[in-house]
């Protein structure tokens, strides 16, 4: 992925979805905490939230952010809808220019889903729950139904993750994927332990939908083994920060991205 650094702010990006006109898209890195947790330090996660958009040119104001609850509820942001908080979903669709979109991890993987011919977009949180339940296939399935948009257009990028190297899981998850496409590719035993490929998982579900696994992209990223660049809930329990994906469709204006100010 390639790195960017705004300030003291370091950011992610896809390299294919950094060059393709009209997408903004970024997932922050350790040291910018933006989780939704309601403590003592929530002002500064929401200060953290506005300079992201900001840097990115983005208004803080209309920034739409997921209330994560490991369901299958999917948020639709209209341009004349509330901005803020959306509640009980874990994936949003948007076909409004310059709205930010906003969704938060500490192991699972956030998902964009960009359609540059219909100019929609989408992110998924795939966490393990949610992954089961094939949330990013009705996503994708969603984009076509309500915006027209063909599986066949969509550019992915299926972000840093607890990666199948680390990610153990019990019985109970393998059991609760029975209805995934390719389960078993996405599972490993090893030493009598069972690891989950969050990552396979949800390629599969894309392949299943019709999107062209040439158009999605991954992120070489698992979060515990890179601890130091992105929180880990797995390895630093609760209270740990979180990392975000924001993305949003590009206003009106050149076909292609504009380097943000490094200033």
């Amino acid at each position: 992925m390639h790195t960017l650094t705004i300030g003291d702010r370091r950011y992610l990006q896809f390299d294919g979805l950094r060059a393709a006109p009209g997408l903004i898209h970024a997932y922050s890195t350790r040291g910018l905490d933006v989780s939704l947790r309601t403590d003592e330090h929530a002002d500064r996660r929401a200060a953290n939230r506005a300079a992201m958009a900001r840097d990115f040119a983005l208004d803080p104001a209309a920034l739409c952010y997921c209330e994560q609850v490991h369901e299958t509820r999917i948020a639709r942001v209209t341009a004349t809808g509330p901005r803020g908080r959306l509640e009980d979903c874990d994936a949003v669709l948007t076909d409004v220019p310059g709205v930010p979109l906003m969704s938060f991890s500490a192991d699972c993987p956030l998902i964009v889903l960009y359609d540059p011919r219909r100019r929609v977009l989408g992110l998924v949180h795939a966490s393990w729950r949610c992954t089961v339940a094939r949330l990013t296939e009705r996503a994708v399935r969603a984009l076509a139904a309500e915006f027209g948009a063909r599986p066949g257009d969509l550019r992915v990028g299926i972000g840093p993750r607890a990666g199948p190297c680390c990610y153990e899981v019990q019985q109970d998850v393998y059991d609760a994927a029975r209805d995934l496409p390719e389960r078993d590719a996405a599972f490993q035993r090893r030493d009598g332990r069972l690891y989950f490929d969050l990552g396979r998982a949800n390629l599969a579900q894309l392949a299943a939908a019709g999107v062209p696994p040439e158009q999605v992209e991954f992120a070489g990223l698992c979060t515990l083994c890179r601890n130091d660049l992105l929180y880990s809930f797995r390895r630093e329990k609760a209270g740990c920060g979180h990392f975000g994906l924001m993305a949003a469709l590009r206003p009106d204006g050149p076909a292609t991205p504009i380097e943000p100010s490094t200033g």
